[in-house]
């Protein structure tokens, strides 16, 4: 069956999400120059998407375009109606706030992992990502609790096609190295980002699973490295049995958790 797109819808949402990623605005020359298409189509598209409220112009530049309080509207109403991030929230704060993190919820978007939800425990050091937010899966604790637990040939896929770039000097480098970090993973329930994305963070996540044992999401709790955390694995425990929490409350049995 062929897949049928329409493309100024795409490049609407392209359009969008450019926007979502510069919070000082993007010029109408910059968003054409982007996605590669003549200006006036590129301005036909912007016209549209400010008169739904989806885009606005910037308060002090209004050449600047900037996403709009419709975007925010639904952004909002999707948090506000997804199970795993209601359920999650709760069980995902008391572990931040237990250890002075920031907490996650990051669901897979293709080959990276998007961040859907943030709470920053009020005595947490580091505020870390913006929602929204797009990371590489090789090298998060989100991505590798997502990678660790899909099926064998997806997760194979995305190893196939990921691009190592090295962000410090203990980031994973190769596909054999984040397969033996993937089976470790599994092992002890929850992954690692041991200083791999900044040189002093360090993350801790667990795989969410929905009522059919598919992983659906994974949760995390970041801060400033603390080498005893990473030695006597308590945060590591707790964060994998807040995850337990969420996938019971979606219908799955962690007793059940297994790689298809």
């Amino acid at each position: 069956m062929v897949k049928i797109m329409n493309r100024t819808i795409v490049r609407a949402v392209k359009i969008l999400e450019i926007l979502s990623n510069n919070k000082e605005g993007t010029s109408l020359i910059e968003l054409s120059k982007t996605l590669e298409i003549p200006k006036s189509s590129t301005h036909e598209i912007i016209q549209t998407l400010l008169k739904l409220k989806l885009a606005e112009t910037n308060v002090y530049n209004p050449k600047l375009y900037v996403l709009g309080s419709k975007a925010f509207s639904i952004g909002s109403k999707y948090i506000s109606t997804n199970d795993i991030i209601h359920f999650g929230s709760h069980h995902l704060r008391e572990v931040a706030d237990k250890y002075n993190k920031t907490g996650f919820i990051g669901f897979l978007d293709d080959d990276k992992v998007v961040y859907v939800y943030k709470w920053q425990s009020p005595q947490a050091k580091l505020a870390s990502c913006d929602l929204g937010t797009r990371h590489p899966v090789y090298c998060t604790s989100l991505g590798k609790a997502l990678l660790a637990y899909l099926p064998k040939d997806k997760s194979e896929e995305i190893i196939s096609k990921t691009e190592f770039v090295k962000k410090t000097e203990n980031t994973i480098m190769s596909p054999e190295k984040l397969m033996e970090e993937l089976e470790l993973t599994r092992r002890r329930g929850y992954s690692v980002d041991n200083r791999e994305v900044e040189n002093h963070v360090a993350c801790y996540g667990a795989p969410v699973f929905d009522n059919y044992g598919n992983v659906v999401a994974a949760i995390s709790v970041s801060d400033l490295y603390n080498p005893d955390e990473i030695k006597n694995c308590q945060v590591g425990l707790d964060i994998r049995a807040a995850a337990d929490k969420i996938s019971s409350r979606l219908g799955f049995n962690p007793a059940r958790r297994m790689i298809k």
